[in-house]
């Protein structure tokens, strides 16, 4: 236990002391973007990854800028400089691991100039550069201060029940995550499905009723209700995949309003439609930062 108090070699703070930075600017990160998108769009979102108000890329930003850019600190057009380069790298590996693990593209800046693959721009950056200039030079000084005098129970209390909460929505997140990519998967099989015996059906409705043309209306008519009962069957499944009522799903998609399925984006687009018009409402565009997790 006494480890955790120890300021690490290199690094400068102590485990007990990273935790802390972590959840601190992690919560501030949740609090930039919901700031962002009310001010923008007159609304609130529950933006990022995890359910509760903490954005991790935002934790781990600060605390490997505060690390590694400790010795540029008096230096601010350097220090701004490092940082729109080590966060904008941070953001972009964050967005492909999220890509390759879960299918999706979590957001999309291919609707603002300066864009490379939709995962990271110039806007971004500069506000990446811009806010880690001020968290150094303002806020991180002022919050080292607060952990100086914070009472070590206290603050160990804190720690192991964000960690508790935190692992806890990590699971649920990331379960979720991979069952909306499964859901996806179904609803655009069960679509391409629909698609097939529709074909199959019209093509039977037409001939059935031509090689019972002499056999009166009622036969042609029997046939036709036949074949379609397997297209009622599979339209009801495809309905029911589409109106799912998972909360986890739900608030990932209304969370990151650009997502883009590289695998099932026409099964995505029919999911998010079918929320906003269940919710009565509609999802604006994000701006840079907005999206992260």
């Amino acid at each position: 236990m006494h480890f955790f108090f120890e300021t690490l070699p290199v690094i400068g703070y102590s485990p007990y002391q990273l935790c802390i930075m972590f959840v601190f600017w992690g919560f501030i990160g949740w609090i930039v973007d919901v700031l962002g998108v009310a001010l923008e769009d007159g609304r609130y979102s529950n933006r990022g990854f995890l359910s509760m108000p903490v954005c991790p890329i935002y934790g781990f930003g600060v605390i490997i800028v505060t690390v590694v850019l400790r010795p540029v600190f008096d230096r601010p057009l350097l220090l701004f400089a490092l940082s729109l380069v080590i966060c904008t790298a941070l953001e972009y590996l964050v967005g492909v691991l999220l890509k390759l693990i879960f299918h999706n593209v979590w957001w999309d800046y291919t609707h603002i100039r300066f864009n490379f693959q939709g995962l990271i721009c110039l806007r971004s950056s500069l506000f990446w550069g811009f806010g880690c200039v001020l968290v150094e030079k303002v806020m991180q000084p002022g919050l080292e201060r607060l952990m100086e005098i914070i009472p070590v129970w206290a603050g160990v209390t804190f720690i192991c029940i964000m960690a508790v909460l935190i692992i806890i929505d990590t699971a649920n997140s990331v379960a979720a995550a991979i069952k909306l990519d499964l859901r996806l998967k179904e609803i655009s099989e069960i679509s391409r499905l629909m698609y097939d015996s529709s074909q199959v059906i019209g093509k039977t409705v037409a001939d059935s009723v031509l090689s019972v043309r002499g056999k009166g209306y009622d036969a042609a008519a029997a046939i036709g209700e036949k074949t379609t009962e397997t297209y009622e069957r599979i339209r009801n499944r495809y309905d029911a995949l589409i109106a799912f009522s998972d909360s986890n799903m739900i608030r990932l998609i209304k969370a990151f309003p650009h997502m883009r399925s590289f695998k099932y984006p026409a099964a995505l687009e029919a999911v998010r439609e079918h929320i906003l018009r269940t919710s009565g409402g509609s999802e604006e565009k994000s701006e840079p930062g907005e999206d992260n997790e």
